[in-house]
């Protein structure tokens, strides 16, 4: 939702810090995305927007866990990288040694 709130090179800067990649989007996340669009207000036309980018990424089944260790299960199981703003989960992956990939300054960075 970061990236549509303040509109940033993103997927620019992604391929230069990782190179080639798929951006995938797992489906409790895409679950999330929509609970937001159906309670109404600004935050409900972000999600929607979010939900219009990714609607051309992969996506990927999420088991019964809480969201964020499905994240970081998928991006083990993948050796994927994290893009995130949500300091808890990057610092859930990166206790893992997973790349995350955040906005400092208006721009993607990966760690």
């Amino acid at each position: 939702m970061a990236v549509v709130e303040n509109p940033t090179t993103w997927f620019e800067d992604m391929v230069d810090a990782l190179g080639k990649f798929e951006p995938v989007l797992p489906d409790c996340v895409r679950r999330e995305l929509q609970e937001l669009v159906a309670e109404g207000g600004k935050r409900s036309r972000v999600a929607r927007v979010c939900l219009e980018v990714a609607s051309e990424f992969a996506d990927l089944h999420c088991g019964e866990a809480q969201v964020d260790d499905e994240i970081v299960s998928a991006a083990l199981a993948t050796h994927a990288a994290i893009a995130t703003t949500d300091s808890s989960l990057a610092r859930s992956a990166r206790g893992v040694h997973l790349k995350v990939a955040s906005l400092r300054k208006g721009r993607v960075s990966v760690e």
